[in-house]
Formats: C-alpha cells, sequence, structure tokens
C-alpha cells in the first residue's frame, strides 16, 4: 500500500510546480545550517503556518533519514502506530520508506504496525514536502501518538527509538514531531495564544517533557502533537542532545485567512 498525498490541495498546493514555489515562497535563505537531532514542526495549511515550518527546515542540515512523530487526530489507539505500508506519495514525488529502520521500530514493545490510523492523518503529510525539498532522496518512518499513549512510556520509547537508529547506522537521522500550538476560540483567543505558548516553548527548550505536560494540563494549553513532541525531546536526549531553539513563531491570525474568534499558535523550533 503507498500513502497517496490525501490532502494535496487542502493543506498544500496539489500541483509540483506549485508546491515547489509554496515551498520556496517560505523557505528563509540561512547560509549556517545545523546537524539536528530534532525538530518541531507545525502542520497546519500553508497559508497559516507554512513560513514557520519553512524556517526551521532551513536552518537544518537535512540528513539522508527522518522519523516523523505525528499526533494521531482520529485514532484513540494504539498508542504508538507505526506506518507499515510501502513508499510515500506528495506532488514532489515518491518518497522511499527506510525499511531496515521501520524493521527495527516495529519489533519494539511499545509500537504496533498499524496503517489505519496514517490514512486520515494530515499531521506528517503536510510537512514532507518540506523535508524533500532540501533532500530530495530522503527516507521516512513514520510513527502516529495516540492519546492513549502513557507518559511513562515518553522516556522508554525515546531510549529506543535512539538504540534503533544507532543499530542501523542511522545516528544523524532528523527526529520531527508535527503539532501545532494552542487553540483557542472566543473574543480573547490571540491574547490566550500569546500568553500560552511561551510556557509550553519554554519546557522544550529545555527538553523537559515532564515539564511540558505539565504545563499544558496545568494551563489547559491545546497543544494537539504535545505527546510526539515529549517523545521526540526525550529520543533527543537518549542520543546526547541537550537544548531545544526557538526558530519561529507565528498564529493563524496573522494569516489574512485566519479569524479572530478562532486562532491557533505555531512554533517552529531545533533541537541539538
Amino acid at each position: 500500500m503507498i500513502r497517496k498525498p490525501t490532502f494535496a490541495g487542502q493543506f498544500y498546493p496539489s500541483g509540483e510546480k506549485e508546491l515547489r514555489e509554496s515551498i520556496a515562497e517560505c523557505t528563509p535563505d540561512i547560509e549556517e545550517k545545523v546537524p539536528a537531532k530534532g525538530a518541531l514542526s507545525p502542520h497546519a495549511g500553508y497559508v497559516f503556518s507554512g513560513k514557520v515550518a519553512g524556517a526551521v527546515f532551513a536552518n537544518i542540515q537535512i540528513p539522508p533519514v527522518a522519523l516523523i512523530l505525528n499526533p494521531s487526530h482520529h485514532y484513540y489507539s494504539p498508542p504508538f502506530s507505526l506506518w507499515a505500508g510501502n513508499n510515500w506519495m506528495t506532488p514532489l514525488g515518491e518518497v522511499t520508506l527506510q525499511e531496515e529502520l521501520n524493521s527495527e521500530l516495529g519489533r519494539l514493545d511499545l509500537v504496533t504496525e498499524n496503517n489505519e490510523a496514517h490514512i486520515p492523518e494530515h499531521a506528517g503529510e503536510v510537512i514532507l514536502p518540506f523535508l524533500q525539498y532540501h533532500r530530495p532522496n530522503i527516507q521516512i518512518c513514520v510513527l502516529c501518538v495516540a492519546a492513549s499513549a502513557s507518559e511513562i512510556s515518553f522516556t522508554q520509547l525515546g531510549q529506543d527509538i535512539a538504540a534503533c537508529l544507532e543499530k542501523v547506522g542511522a545516528e544523524n537521522a532528523l527526529v520531527v514531531a508535527s503539532s501545532d500550538m494552542s487553540h483557542e476560540q472566543g473574543p480573547n483567543a490571540l491574547e490566550k495564544v500569546k500568553k500560552n505558548d511561551p510556557l509550553a516553548i519554554k519546557s522544550m527548550e529545555k527538553l523537559d517533557a515532564t515539564g511540558l505536560m505539565k504545563v499544558c494540563r496545568d494551563k489547559n494549553i491545546t497543544m494537539c502533537g504535545v505527546l510526539p513532541a515529549s517523545v521526540m525531546m526525550e529520543t533527543v536526549k537518549a542520543r546526547g542532545g541537550e537544548k531545544g531553539e526557538l526558530i519561529s513563531r507565528a498564529s493563524s491570525a496573522d494569516s489574512p485567512n485566519g479569524r479572530g474568534d478562532y486562532v491557533v499558535g505555531y512554533a517552529g523550533m531545533v533541537f541539538t
């Protein structure tokens, strides 16, 4: 089963030329790119969050292999669903599955090989063209993290993923967590986004997955990818990473297509 570009023409352009031009418009010219262990990228329509995603990947030396960690917007379980089908397609072409790494991930006790959660999920598909743009021959694995995932499993899975990367010789792989930030509605929506998102970002800068989960609970920060972000940070720590850096931040209110009474925050971060 090839994962077809289900959301092309909705979240991003469906034509190759138009998509490439759209990503180019979102991508700043950065000379000093860094070898990163992890990244946080938003997954809204490009008219809303494209410039944030573009800034993130423009700052990174994109390696040959990437592991994408999605939230699961449609399925509560299994907690960790690994795509076990064939390659992924986008309007920019076919993206090869890294089969050796995928096999190792599929053997982990916490992980379930399950394609069903990936079919209706936009969170990974939306950021994949950015990876392709910078590294056309990139190989990927994709893991959906559902709401049934327990906090206690994050550290273990992070260590397990790091071990899998080392085993297959992909120590420089990029682990990308796909997430938007606060989702707020009402007359004070933008004010809430501007107040709450920095609290979550502060925890991520310190690679504090427990702190991130706590602040999101305590302050009711509706960060849809808080779970994959936590797994990503634990993986980064297990690989010797030390910090996260905020690269770009915005909200849907910045877009001419935005609505004042419903605002979503976006943050782009690089983890080294």
